[in-house]
């Protein structure tokens, strides 16, 4: 086995990157001032544009977003996503892969060197084998380039952690297929993992979490062309909460969702979910209630979806224990779906749902709910079309600056 080593001093997960050491001081003075204060992985190889045209020159954005701005009848500034300030850590060659400062030339052996808290960084070029993370606190990062491609292990995907706290960043992942139509780019069956960064497409599903696994956060990522046979989706979460931000999710196929969320609470703000001209089913499942929050996010139901409902709440029995809610603020909203469209999908007994719809602009004919074909409430914005929007033709998005890969 051959190995070299780097010299460097074991990656600890308490450390924080000179970025975030900026924007940390950055917030101190902003909130000393009264302010508020935030997060563009390059593109890997030809993989960096986006399905539908977007507008290359984003406008001027925050340093974090404010929670509290969207657009809407209040006359508030469309929703900006922060900037992103992503880069490995150590930079490596093409082919090699670093664990804790020693070189390594193939993932076998790289996988035997990972020990908790270990700093994993991987050089540009196509993977074949996938990587299996047990220990806790690991980090694992990739380079511009750097992509696993029909990678599966253990018969569950491309990355399986066991381990707690883990994060994932700066990766490309694609063509994961498995015997039971499962396979995910990362199977999370440890506690607690982040996913920054990363680029999973063309697969059965992007990400599967066990039950119970704690929190699954996803940020700065995009996932596209994922699903399969109804049952895999771009985000399958079992977790105890899911968190998604700054990212991108087009296109699911063969009748998946976007995002299908078991979790007590789900949020999703600053991102843009699109069916585009995918075969999918709703751009959020929420299966089983608990607490809902969508913001400041772009959500567009195309023409080919298989369910006329956009958002799912509850549908498959309200058996989390967190009091059901529903809050969809400051998106923008398009109902672009041929033979009719539905906001919110609600069980039959909604009667204990706490519902706030409000300053969303709605482009097309919207329902909100198709139990009793209520019109969407008042405080939110109606537009005929895209035209009437100021927006272009299909499958043009707006563009609120979200970075991904």
């Amino acid at each position: 086995m051959n190995t070299t080593t780097l010299g460097l001093k074991p990656h600890s997960k308490h450390r924080l990157k000179p970025w975030r050491v900026s924007l940390l001081i950055a917030s101190v003075f902003l909130m000393a001032c009264g302010g508020s204060g935030g997060a563009e992985a390059k593109p890997s190889e030809d993989k960096g544009k986006p399905t539908t045209p977007g507008k290359p020159n984003k406008p001027t954005q925050p340093e974090t977003p404010d929670t509290d701005t969207g657009n809407g009848s209040e006359g508030g500034d469309e929703p900006v996503a922060p900037e992103n300030p992503y880069e490995p850590e150590v930079p490596v060659e093409a082919g090699q892969i670093s664990v804790d400062g020693t070189l390594y030339n193939d993932i076998a052996a790289a996988q035997s060197a990972i020990q908790p808290g270990s700093l994993v960084v991987l050089g540009s070029g196509v993977y074949s084998q996938g990587l299996y993370i047990g220990h806790d606190d690991v980090t694992v990062q990739g380079s511009e380039g750097t992509h696993f491609k029909g990678a599966a292990i253990q018969g569950k995907g491309t990355f399986v952690v066991d381990g707690n706290n883990v994060v994932i960043e700066g990766i490309e992942c694609s063509g994961v297929s498995v015997p039971d139509q499962n396979g995910a780019c990362v199977r999370q069956q440890g506690q607690d993992l982040m996913l920054s960064n990363v680029y999973f497409h063309d697969s059965e599903q992007g990400v599967l979490s066990a039950q119970g696994s704690g929190k699954l956060t996803i940020e700065y990522s995009r996932f596209e062309q994922l699903g399969k046979a109804g049952r895999a989706h771009a985000v399958y979460s079992n977790n105890d909460s899911l968190e998604i931000r700054y990212s991108r999710f087009y296109s699911s196929k063969d009748q998946g969702h976007e995002i299908k969320s078991r979790a007590p609470r789900t949020l999703i703000e600053y991102s843009e979910i699109a069916s585009l001209s995918g075969v999918d089913s709703r751009l959020a499942d929420v299966s089983n209630g608990g607490a809902l929050t969508i913001r400041n996010s772009v959500l567009e139901q195309g023409p080919n979806t298989s369910n006329y409902q956009l958002i799912g709440f509850g549908l498959e029995g309200m058996t989390n224990s967190v009091a059901p809610s529903v809050v969809l603020e400051n998106n923008i909203v398009l109902l672009e779906r041929a033979n009719g469209n539905v906001f919110l999908g609600l069980p039959s007994d909604s009667s204990g749902i706490s519902i706030s719809i409000t300053g969303n602009d709605f482009i097309g004919e919207a329902k909100f709910n198709d139990k009793d074909q209520h019109n969407i409430p008042a405080n939110n914005r109606l537009f005929t079309d895209r035209t009437s929007y100021g927006l272009g033709a299909f499958p043009e998005l707006p563009d609120i600056g979200v970075q991904t890969p």
